[in-house]
C-alpha cells in the first residue's frame, strides 16, 4: 500500500484540493478564535458563546441537502469556487462590530459562513472519487484526516497568536483572503460536472483501477449491480432507499455515522472542562489537548494503509476502541496520560473516518453521491449539536468524569453491538447454502 504522501505527489488534482483545504481550514480557525474572543469581550456571556456555536450547526439542516443537490446537478468545481467567493465577503462582516448591540452581525456572519460550508462540503467530498484513482481512495481519505489534524494543530495555535499580537481585525481579514486563495487553487481543477458515464475517475477510463484490497473488492462485489456505473432509475430519494435496502453493511454504516457524532458532541464539551476544571491547566491545557487531537489524526493517517485489506472491520472496530479510550480518559489521574489517551482516540477516529468515507465513495453511485453526503452531513451535524446541548445540560448535574464515562460507555457498547452484527453478517455469508448438516 503506497504511502499517503506519495499518493499526494501522484494525484496532482487532489493535491490542489488538499492545499485548498489547508488554507480554508487555517482561515476558519483564525476567524473562530477571533470571533469567540470578540463575543466574550463584548458580552462576557457564556450563553453568547453557546449561541455562536449553535448557529454554526443550524445551517446544515437546510443547506447540507441543498449543497448535495447542487453538487449532483452542477459543476462541483464551480459550486466550490462560488461559495468561496461569496464567503470571502461575509468573512469581513465582523469588522463592522463595535459594541454589544452589534453582536447580531457576528451571528449573521457565522450563520452565512456555515451555510456556505454546508453547500461547499458535499461538492468537495463527492469530487474526490472523480479526481483520484480508485486504488488511492483509502490513502486520500487518510490525508483528509491529516488535513484536519494539521489545521487543528497549526490553526488554533497560530490563530491565537495572530489575534493577540495583531488584533482580531487581522484575523478576519486573513480569513477572507483564505477564501480568495482557495478559489484560485480550485480554479485549476477539471470541471467535474455531472457523473462519469462509465463510473471512472475524472482522469479517464485508462486510469481507473480496481481497489487493491480484498475488502475493497468485496465492497465492489457487494454493491448493487450497476451502482458504480450509474444511479438506479427513479428519483434520487428512491435510488438511495433502494441502495440501502440492498446493502446491509451500508445500513450498519449509517448507524455508526449516527452514533459517532453523539460522542464527538459530548467530548467537544468536555475537552476544555477536563483541562480547566479537572486538571487546572487553563488555556495551556486546552491548547495541549487540541494539539493531541491533531497529532493523533496525523498519526492515524500513517496507520490507515495497514487496514486496506480489512477496511470494513476497521470501520466498525475503531468506534469500539475509541469508546474504550474515552472510558480510560474519564478515569485518568494524570494530565500526561490524558494527552496520550486523547491522541489515541484521534488515531481511532482518523482511521475510522478514512475507512468509512472510502466505503461510501466506493458503493454510493456517482449520480446521487452529492445528495447522499449532503444529507449525511446534515444528519451528523444535527446530532452533534443536540449532543453538545445535552452534554452542557448534563454537566449541571453530573461531574465531568461521570459524563465522560457515560459517553465512552455509549461508544463502547455501540461499537460492540456493531462488531457483533458485522461478524454475524460475515458468518451468514460464509455459511454453506446446502449440504448435510446432520451430526
Amino acid at each position: 500500500m503506497m504511502n499517503p504522501w506519495a499518493v499526494l505527489r501522484k494525484e496532482k488534482d487532489y493535491a490542489r484540493l488538499f492545499a485548498a483545504g489547508i488554507v480554508n481550514g487555517m482561515g476558519d480557525r483564525f476567524s473562530q478564535v477571533a470571533v469567540l474572543g470578540l463575543v466574550l469581550s463584548l458580552t462576557g456571556s457564556g450563553l453568547a458563546v453557546g449561541i455562536t456555536f449553535a448557529i454554526r450547526l443550524i445551517p446544515y439542516l437546510i443547506f447540507g441537502p441543498l449543497g448535495g443537490m447542487l453538487a449532483d446537478r452542477l459543476s462541483k468545481k464551480r459550486v466550490m469556487i462560488a461559495t468561496d467567493l461569496i464567503r470571502a465577503v461575509f468573512a469581513l462582516t465582523p469588522l463592522l462590530v463595535r459594541e454589544p448591540a452589534d453582536i447580531w452581525l457576528i451571528y449573521v456572519s457565522s450563520f452565512l459562513l456555515s451555510a456556505g460550508e454546508a453547500i461547499y462540503a458535499p461538492a468537495r467530498m463527492s469530487a474526490i472519487p472523480r479526481l483520484v484513482r480508485k486504488e488511492h481512495l483509502l490513502q486520500v481519505n487518510s490525508l483528509e484526516e491529516v488535513m484536519t489534524g494539521l489545521v487543528l494543530i497549526g490553526g488554533s495555535i497560530s490563530g491565537g497568536f495572530v489575534a493577540a499580537l495583531l488584533g482580531v481585525e487581522v484575523s478576519f481579514l486573513l480569513n477572507a483572503l483564505s477564501f480568495l486563495a482557495t478559489a484560485l487553487l480550485l480554479a485549476r481543477l477539471p470541471q467535474l460536472r455531472g457523473a462519469a458515464p462509465d463510473g471512472t475517475s475524472a482522469h479517464g477510463p485508462g486510469q481507473a483501477a480496481p481497489a487493491e484490497s480484498a475488502d475493497g473488492a468485496a465492497l465492489q462485489a457487494s454493491a448493487p449491480a450497476g451502482a458504480q456505473a450509474s444511479a438506479p432509475a427513479g428519483t434520487p430519494a428512491a435510488a438511495a432507499f433502494r441502495l440501502l435496502a440492498r446493502s446491509p453493511f451500508l445500513r450498519l454504516m449509517l448507524l455508526i455515522f449516527a452514533v459517532w457524532p453523539i460522542g464527538d458532541g459530548i467530548f467537544n464539551i468536555l475537552l476544555s472542562v477536563y483541562a480547566v476544571e479537572v486538571f487546572h491547566m487553563g488555556d495551556l491545557g486546552i491548547g495541549l489537548l487540541y494539539g493531541a487531537l491533531g497529532a493523533g489524526l496525523v498519526a492515524g493517517s500513517a496507520l490507515t494503509g495497514r487496514f486496506a485489506r480489512q477496511i470494513k472491520a476497521a470501520a466498525v472496530l475503531t468506534l469500539l476502541l475509541e469508546g474504550i479510550c474515552h472510558i480510560l480518559i474519564s478515569q485518568s489521574g494524570s494530565f500526561g496520560l490524558l494527552v496520550l489517551l486523547l491522541a489515541g482516540t484521534a488515531i481511532c477516529s482518523g482511521i475510522g473516518n478514512a475507512c468509512n468515507q472510502t466505503i461510501l465513495m466506493m458503493i454510493v453511485p456517482e449520480k446521487i453521491r452529492g445528495r447522499f453526503m449532503g444529507t449525511l452531513a446534515a444528519l451528523q451535524n444535527t446530532i452533534m449539536g443536540a449532543a453538545m446541548f445535552l452534554g452542557g445540560l448534563l454537566l449541571e448535574v453530573l461531574s465531568p468524569r461521570m459524563l465522560g464515562l457515560i459517553g465512552g460507555g455509549l461508544l463502547t457498547l455501540s461499537g460492540a453491538v456493531f462488531a457483533i452484527l458485522y461478524c454475524a453478517s460475515r458468518t451468514l455469508r460464509a455459511a454453506p447454502v446446502s449440504g448435510d448438516i446432520s451430526g
